[in-house]
């Protein structure tokens, strides 16, 4: 039994006769953004069928909010951000604005090694301080899942553990992603691939539960997915995203991977997108951060799992090598050795 469409039937009424939606598609996927709420649907297409990867009847169910300074904000809900989508160069994004801080949650699509066409998206969650003084400012993404509520005997997995209760998985568990399937469908949500953007926490527990706070619920090891009477065996995944200290004008990135029918890690690169982007990480070692030493330890990690990836593919550009070199030299200037790379 489940009642999340009860409690979200009256907003429903409210936002139903002006829907602003944007649809994309590629592969063997279709994502819906949704303006009015600040919401996304996820959807595995099968010809002239779209089936729902996660739950899609309660628009509001899976969510993004932010915490900044100990205060939290849903987005699509708080009045504080304005709602816009923009579509940049086919990446599409929410745009979640306010007079001391932008979020920017972008969708890529992405080929798994598996699979011939597009059937995974990457989500990128950027918080941009734009106030006059530094802030803490974190995140937590809570997505409603479904497919194995509605298949008796399936249960959550990952690559060390079955999951049939709740579960608090940190970076030290070695849990690299998770995975919601039926007899049809699966979907699978990184964790811990070895990249910065990797999420600090998931906690896998009851939807209400989850939602009903601001921040996090309190963990409670072997719990099943009831909340009587409105949720009962209603499961589902919450990142966390601690906060950090960000400067005026400074910028922090994260987020996570999704794919449909296919169950493994999710640090490869495929086609012309990758899990790491080397734009960024030379951007990231040119920029001052107040956490300079992090932020460029972070930066050489990423640029690791570059070279890694394109080892095993066996394929690299000139150019993408020389953004490579660019990138290393910078950092080796600034840290003292000048042994550029020849």
């Amino acid at each position: 039994m489940n009642l999340k469409c009860g409690l979200f039937f009256p907003l429903l009424l409210c936002i139903s006769l002006s829907v602003t939606a944007a649809e994309y598609s590629a592969g063997s996927l279709k994502i819906i953004l949704n303006e009015n709420t600040g919401r996304f649907s996820l959807y595995a297409v099968n010809g002239d069928r779209a089936d729902a990867l996660f739950a899609d009847e309660d628009p509001r169910s899976s969510f993004l909010s932010v915490m900044v300074n100990d205060r939290s904000y849903k987005m699509g809900d708080s009045s504080v951000f304005k709602t816009r989508i923009v579509d940049n160069s086919n990446n599409p994004a929410f745009i979640f604005e306010s007079a001391f801080l932008t979020v920017t949650e972008e969708f890529s699509f992405l080929r798994t090694p598996n699979s011939a066409v597009p059937n995974a998206i990457k989500i990128t969650i950027t918080l941009e301080n734009r106030g006059d003084r530094q802030i803490e400012a974190g995140a937590r993404f809570l997505l409603d899942t479904s497919l194995g509520e509605k298949a008796p005997g399936f249960a959550f997995s990952t690559n060390r553990r079955t999951i049939s209760s709740e579960t608090l998985l940190t970076r030290s568990d070695g849990d690299q992603y998770w995975t919601d399937r039926n007899n049809s469908l699966s979907l699978t949500g990184s964790f811990i691939i070895g990249v910065p953007i990797d999420p600090d926490s998931i906690h896998i527990a009851n939807w209400k539960k989850l939602s009903d706070v601001t921040w996090k619920a309190p963990f409670q090891a072997g719990r099943n997915f009831n909340f009587p009477p409105f949720s009962i065996g209603d499961s589902a995944v919450c990142y966390y995203f601690e906060p950090i200290v960000l400067g005026r004008g400074e910028k922090r990135s994260f987020g996570f991977f999704l794919a449909r029918d296919y169950e493994g890690s999710f640090n490869f690169v495929t086609g012309t997108s990758s899990v790491t982007s080397l734009e960024s990480i030379i951007n990231l070692t040119g920029v001052d951060h107040i956490n300079a030493e992090n932020q460029d330890l972070a930066a050489l990690r990423e640029l690791i799992a570059a070279i890694d990836a394109k080892i095993v593919l066996g394929t690299a550009t000139e150019e993408e090598i020389a953004s490579i070199e660019f990138a290393l030299n910078k950092l080796r200037v600034k840290y003292g050795n000048d042994n550029s790379v020849r």
